[in-house]
């Protein structure tokens, strides 16, 4: 696979592209299982690429981000009037965050049954940190209560034991219309939908994120050069990555503090660092 993201994996932690390549060529089919991991949910799909790309169905498990919020008045009052923690408050949140990332893993584990790849974004827990902040003081807890690191252990652990991990990079993965690949708009106050001003395409932001996952993924396993009609299609899918790579910079440098209500932004949205055009070409450009 190569080196950048992959590496500290783990032996064997990655799938490596020639075993899916094999698989295709072999029974002109491969599934995968795209995982996409927001701050206020999870959401996981199979994806069944074969001539085309076919969305088989999204699972998702959200984070009781209300609850959270209900613990952060609680304790507020509590260090004001009693001058102490709401002690018994913050262990019903952490137990809360706790359930979550357990159904998280539990949805990924046995959805990854019949699947012939994992694949997930390379996040890198400390800089999402470090960058989603926010003025907001309810949006602040949620995210510095986000229990990132730990989620994508597990689940890095329950897709490394089945052999069967592809990590990509976290970028664009909600900015490109899966149907034409132009750049995609927030509908008017919405964070979580986007609309296609080309063709019309219009989808929840996590849709559009777990079939771009799935894309991306094809491309780093080399599908890109097939000549069939699935390698027509990605090689149209890198060319926009490439030829968008300004523009999608700047769309993400907006982030969720700047659009949309409370709640609606992803982990990714305003990513640790934005590769250059030229990084990007050799990041997606080798394949194996």
């Amino acid at each position: 696979m190569g080196s950048g993201p992959f590496e500290g994996l783990g032996a064997g932690a990655q799938l490596s592209c020639r075993a899916l390549l094999e698989r295709y060529a072999r029974l002109g089919v491969v599934r995968l299982l795209a995982v996409d991991v927001n701050v206020s949910d999870l959401i996981a799909s199979k994806i069944e690429a074969r001539q085309i790309i076919r969305v088989l169905g999204y699972s998702r498990t959200r984070r009781r981000v209300d609850k959270i919020l209900f613990v952060r008045k609680v304790n507020r009052r509590s260090m004001k009037i009693h001058r102490r923690p709401a002690t018994s408050w913050l262990r019903y949140a952490k137990n809360l965050e706790d359930d979550w990332v357990n159904k998280s893993v539990a949805l990924v584990k046995r959805l990854s049954a019949g699947v012939d790849a994992i694949v997930m974004e390379d996040l890198d827990a400390g800089r999402l940190r470090a960058k989603l902040k926010s003025r907001d003081p309810g949006r602040a807890m949620l995210f510095s209560t986000w229990p990132i690191a730990k989620l994508l252990r597990r689940i890095r652990r329950v897709a490394e034991k089945t052999g069967k991990l592809i990590t990509i990079p976290p970028h664009y993965t909600s900015t490109i219309c899966p149907i034409c690949n132009e750049l995609m708009t927030h509908e008017a106050g919405r964070w979580d939908r986007l609309a296609c001003r080309r063709c019309g395409f219009r989808d929840d932001r996590d849709h559009i994120a777990v079939r771009n996952i799935a894309r991306t993924a094809l491309v780093l396993n080399s599908f890109h050069y097939l000549d069939t009609h699935l390698g027509r299609q990605l090689r149209e899918y890198k060319q926009a990555l490439d030829s968008h790579t300004t523009a999608i910079e700047k769309a993400l440098a907006q982030g969720p503090e700047n659009k949309g209500p409370l709640l609606g932004g992803k982990g990714e949205a305003t990513p640790p660092s934005t590769p250059r055009k030229r990084d990007l070409g050799a990041y997606l450009g080798g394949g194996c």
